[in-house]
């Protein structure tokens, strides 16, 4: 292992440390603590992406490490697979016989508690004062924050590698920053973007303290991703998956808005009112890192590393509301570092108060919000649906984001597109185009248009108004035997064999 920079070794104005808990003590109260949010505030996993991935850890499980992905061939996936988050699925494979609702608790408590345990070591690493308090700023500096966390999504790695990787990047730790960089291609889609961006913040940093740019952290983590990437089981779709995301996904369809294409409100931008109502503390924060980190900056440049990193994902954030899961925590754990420059030693406290101030009113709507969701496909309902759809067929569906769940009730079954559209539209632009109007402007002869073009006897929806001319006309149409179910979320369809 490489020895640190003498000038980064020690934090400008170091606090006592203060009476040592075990790791393993903290270790256990942050589990307790992300465990209480998924068993207790909880009800079901709030967000249908957490399904699909719960889908493929089953998968898995059944067919071991995928190379191809047949339950959805209308997808550029279904040829070209490629597992972007690999290592969080594995996750998902040993607990799949316990059912996905469980499965997901139980993935979400232990990634939500290894973030905040990333945090307390890189605090306690940092020689911050109540390091194991500071950790858990993040959880009360914006209810958004909070949601996210209870996702069950592999974010929630993504940002613990991310916090690592910057650390270890700045104290030159060689041998984890190419570790951590080698587990990115299989955590994360951005898995050399993401790492150059943070790299590039920590130089930036060193050259603003008035010392030299280091390539050592460069060729670690290059050396890393390299490893990780040529280790993956889908190397080389992995490559092509990633150009996608951030050419056709992020900047032409989610950045542009492109018309066709619904990718989730995660990917639009927060509202000045939002920012003002939920983010407020985390730019208050990340303000006063960067005041701080700039007059530190030449006895330690960590605090305005942290800073700048906060910074970007901040400008990230005002592009893309998801982003701010990297802010909210960048920002907490600068606050943190910022603490040692402050010598009132009532600093956590104050902190601490300032935040529930701001955000207890929205943090309590939160908690009440994620209790109330239902399971949208029970065993009962995904039960009859199995007795009346046979195993292998292709099911036609109105919209991409509910494929998991289905994926779920009716395994060995074939649907449009799971994960984004854009893989669809990368596929079959003019078969896209076609699913896409269908139940949005319907016309007569649909259901012969879906049974030839998408092979699809069977057509399953959510009971949505945009959808309701759609379901109309589907079931006037010559052929449809029958509406084979209709309840408070779903309406299923059996189109019947082809006409004459």
């Amino acid at each position: 292992m490489q020895e640190q920079d003498s000038t980064l070794s020690k934090p400008s104005k170091p606090f006592p440390a203060p009476g040592h808990v075990p790791l393993l003590a903290w270790a256990s109260i942050y589990l307790v603590i992300a465990a209480v949010i998924q068993f207790s505030v909880v009800s079901v996993p709030i967000d249908a992406d957490t399904n699909f991935h719960a889908a493929v850890g089953s998968l898995i499980r059944e067919h071991g490490i995928l190379q191809a992905f047949p339950w959805t061939p209308f997808s550029w996936l279904s040829d070209h697979y490629a597992d972007k988050e690999l290592l969080f699925h594995l996750l998902f494979a040993p607990l799949s016989g316990l059912g996905w609702i469980t499965a997901s608790k139980i993935v979400g408590a232990f990634l939500g508690a290894t973030l905040l345990f990333v945090i307390f070591l890189v605090l306690r690493a940092e020689k911050v004062r109540f390091a194991g308090l500071w950790a858990l700023l993040p959880l009360v500096t914006s209810d958004v924050f909070l949601y996210r966390l209870a996702l069950v999504r592999p974010h929630l790695m993504s940002i613990s590698l991310a916090i690592i990787l910057l650390w270890a990047a700045l104290r030159g730790r060689y041998l984890l920053l190419a570790a951590v960089s080698a587990l990115y291609p299989w955590s994360y889609v951005a898995f050399w973007q993401l790492p150059i961006i943070l790299l590039g913040i920590v130089e930036a940093a060193r050259l603003l303290s008035g010392e030299r740019m280091q390539w050592k952290p460069a060729a670690a983590s290059a050396a890393g991703i390299v490893i990780g990437w040529a280790l993956h089981p889908n190397a080389v779709n992995l490559l092509k998956f990633n150009w996608i995301v951030l050419v056709d996904v992020l900047l032409t369809n989610a950045w542009q808005s492109k018309e066709g294409i619904e990718m989730g409100l995660e990917f639009l931008p927060f509202s000045a009112m939002q920012w003002v109502q939920w983010l407020l503390a985390a730019v208050a924060m990340t303000v006063a890192g960067l005041v701080l980190g700039w007059r530190e900056r030449k006895q330690d440049p960590a605090l305005l590393v942290f800073a700048l990193a906060a910074l970007a994902f901040g400008i990230l954030s005002a592009r893309t509301a998801r982003f701010a899961e990297y802010f909210i925590p960048f920002s907490a754990v600068t606050m943190a570092i910022a603490s040692r420059t402050i010598p009132w030693r009532g600093i956590t406290i104050a902190v601490f108060a300032i935040v529930l101030l701001y955000s207890a009113k929205p943090l309590s709507e939160t908690v009440r919000d994620l209790g109330r969701k239902a399971d949208m496909l029970p065993p009962q309902l995904a039960s009859r649906l199995q007795q009346r759809i046979p195993v292998g067929s292709q099911v036609f569906t109105t919209e991409w984001g509910h494929t998991g769940t289905l994926m779920l009730a009716l395994p060995d079954r074939k649907f449009i597109v799971a994960l984004d559209p854009t893989l669809f539209l990368v596929k079959d632009p003019r078969l896209y185009r076609l699913w896409y109007e269908l139940p949005r402007h319907p016309r007569p002869g649909m259901a012969e248009t879906i049974r030839k073009s998408f092979g699809a006897r069977f057509v399953i929806g959510l009971l949505d108004e945009r959808f309701v001319n759609f379901y109309m006309q589907l079931s006037s149409e010559p052929g449809v035997k029958a509406l084979l179910l209709s309840d408070d979320n779903w309406v299923v369809f059996d189109l019947g064999g082809p006409a004459p």
